[in-house]
């Protein structure tokens, strides 16, 4: 029989598995302010679409052993937000901060929520989370893009003509459904064999090291920590310029500039080699049903305090672990035990997150996707933006992961936005400090920056 439900891979299973300790902690955002309303039912509909579509999905567990969870429709979903009260420029990123603590659940389905709120300028703006746990960044703009088409349509609201038909539907109870838990079972013991053998001849690949974070300054930050977040808008022309003036891409650029953030923070030496961390989809189409379809490209570049950052050398970073990810004889070690880490039992997941470690620089460009999601109902947005949100938690939670910066960018045909997180509560202590920050770096190369909320 072949097995028709849509099951969890590796990625998902780690998200799952964070959630189990920390709910919620990630999630993705999309944001558009308008400079007028759009009409209470287009939201209400558009609200159906996404209900319908690719990032509605819910997890279901099996008492098999060995077999994994799997998506299914969900059975819930959060209201629509109507706020009432009209939101300040310089609230605007507080609002959306607010509108990402919602009580998301991945095993009812109710993973999504939109918010709507009137602006002071007497527009509006827009905030959409979803689960991470159920789809990434990449999932969320298939599921953005799909939803929003068929609003502008006049399409009927769907979960066979839209991308909702690829989430799965579940077997009826009975032997269907029970051959297809001991078929994935099989076929699971057979992965973590692989696995095992793939490991064991890549022990000896190597990815590039990591620095180790400064033990000093340690602020006092009692209480919950909310990592900073800025959103900042700059001219796609005068980036593309910059990029072109000195030998290198508008991504390059964008990890130079990123790499430029963290050495003004104080985390990095002059001359440290540091590593970036570079998510990459692996989706491999528009009928790829996978919530999480990311790996991690790493590379390494040196930072240089009183310089630019060589885009020449990134450029030559990136283009090698390129053609290295394409070998799987380059994939190291401990990225081959998906299907072991999905075996993991529930008791000793605290130990193995507390274990784990964040990227010192996480950075994740995702191109042109704001054309895509740039209108809705045929009304271009005078802003929007696609960000990962993150919820409060200790500052000594994000010590202990060493976290450092975490910064994505997008685009339209005319200006590049870039979501800067800092996750060093000792360096980017308040979203103050972090964009005097981005300032200085901006200014280095000869770019202007305009801020939401200014």
């Amino acid at each position: 029989m072949t097995d028709r439900l849509n099951r969890l891979n590796p990625a998902d299973d780690m998200f799952l598995k964070m959630n189990s300790v920390r709910p919620n902690l990630l999630l993705t955002q999309a944001a558009w302010v308008f400079d007028r309303p759009l009409h209470r039912d287009t939201w209400l509909r558009l609200d159906d679409h996404l209900a319908h579509g690719f990032a509605a999905r819910r997890i279901r567990k099996t008492r098999v052993p060995f077999a994994r969870p799997w998506f299914d429709r969900p059975i819930e979903r959060l209201p629509v937000v109507f706020d009432e009260q009209p939101i300040p420029a310089d609230g605007y990123l507080d609002w959306l901060r607010d509108k990402g603590d919602a009580p998301l659940d991945l095993f009812t389905g109710a993973v999504h929520q939109l918010a709507i709120a009137p602006t002071a300028s007497g527009g509006q703006i827009v905030s959409y989370i979803a689960s991470h746990g159920t789809c990434d960044g990449g999932g969320t703009m298939v599921a953005l893009e799909d939803a929003l088409g068929r609003l502008a349509s006049g399409a009927a609201v769907s979960w066979e003509e839209s991308t909702g038909r690829l989430v799965g539907t579940t077997p009826a109870y009975g032997r269907g459904r029970l051959r297809s838990h001991l078929s994935d079972s099989r076929a699971q013991v057979k992965e973590v064999r692989n696995a095992v053998r793939s490991a064991w001849q890549a022990r000896k690949v190597t990815e590039p090291p990591r620095n180790p974070r400064p033990a000093e300054p340690r602020l006092n930050l009692p209480g919950e920590w909310t990592p900073p977040n800025s959103i900042v808008d700059v001219s796609l022309a005068d980036w593309t310029a910059v990029a072109k003036e000195r030998g290198g891409t508008v991504n390059g650029l964008f990890i130079a500039v990123s790499m430029g953030l963290l050495g003004r923070s104080g985390r990095i030496p002059d001359g440290a080699t540091v590593r970036v961390d570079i998510p990459h989809s692996v989706r491999t189409g528009p009928e790829d049903p996978r919530g999480n379809a990311m790996s991690g490209l790493p590379i390494s570049a040196t930072y240089r305090s009183n310089a630019r950052t060589d885009l020449k050398e990134i450029r030559a970073a990136l283009k090698a672990a390129g053609t290295a990810a394409h070998d799987p004889a380059n994939v190291p070690a401990m990225a081959q035990l998906g299907p072991i880490q999905m075996l993991v039992p529930a008791a000793v997941v605290p130990l193995f997150v507390s274990k784990g470690r964040s990227p010192e620089l996480l950075t994740s460009n995702m191109g042109p996707a704001l054309n895509g999601i740039s209108s809705i109902d045929g009304i271009p947005a005078a802003k929007v933006v696609l960000r990962a949100w993150m919820r409060p938690v200790p500052a000594d939670m994000f010590r202990q992961l060493e976290a450092g910066l975490h910064v994505t960018c997008a685009n339209d045909d005319d200006t590049i936005t870039l979501s800067v997180t800092g996750e060093d509560p000792d360096r980017f202590p308040t979203r103050a400090v972090q964009q005097a920050l981005i300032v200085d770096e901006l200014d280095a190369w000869g770019l202007k920056p305009t801020f939401w909320g200014s």
